[in-house]
């Protein structure tokens, strides 16, 4: 998979520059070797940058890990969120001293990164109508539009097509 975006289609720059967002700005890829069980997602800039990688997670299972900031990677059971009791409590340690949590039933994970891989179908979803009606604006125009061909190569690239 290519790790960037093609500057050429214009989006060497993240989308939301100029926006103070949380997540880790992009463009990321798929790193790893399997040869030593080992695949993480990174920034393909900044010298590559942990966004999330596995780690085990008892016998049998695994879990994602994220850097929410500059610093270690953070196990995600330390940063679960729970769909029953004290909606504040975030990690399975705090949820089993907190009494109102009952029920480990995992509503989300407290990062901004996973938040963000959590809503991609939603962006993505989003994204193909603008670039319907951006290529019809290009079209008429007769000019072409960086953000036209930006948003096309993001839908590539989440299609696997780049």
């Amino acid at each position: 998979m290519s790790g960037a975006v093609d500057a050429a289609a214009g989006s060497s720059a993240p989308a939301c520059a100029g926006r103070n967002v949380a997540h880790t700005p992009g463009p990321w890829a798929w790193f790893g070797n399997a040869s030593s069980n080992h695949v993480y997602l990174a920034t393909t800039h900044s010298g590559r940058r942990y966004v999330m990688d596995f780690v085990r997670w008892g016998m049998h299972g695994a879990q994602p890990r994220f850097q929410p900031k500059r610093g270690g990677m953070i196990d995600a059971k330390d940063l679960l969120q729970f769909e029953v009791g004290d909606q504040s409590i975030v990690g399975i340690d705090a949820a089993r001293k907190e009494g109102s949590v009952y029920r480990y039933d995992v509503r989300g994970i407290n990062s901004a990164d996973a938040r963000l891989i959590a809503a991609a179908p939603d962006l993505l979803a989003a994204l193909r109508p603008f670039a319907d009606m951006r290529n019809l604006y290009e079209q008429r125009m007769g000019v072409p539009d960086p953000e036209t061909r930006a948003a096309r190569a993001a839908i590539a690239k989440a299609e696997g097509r780049s």
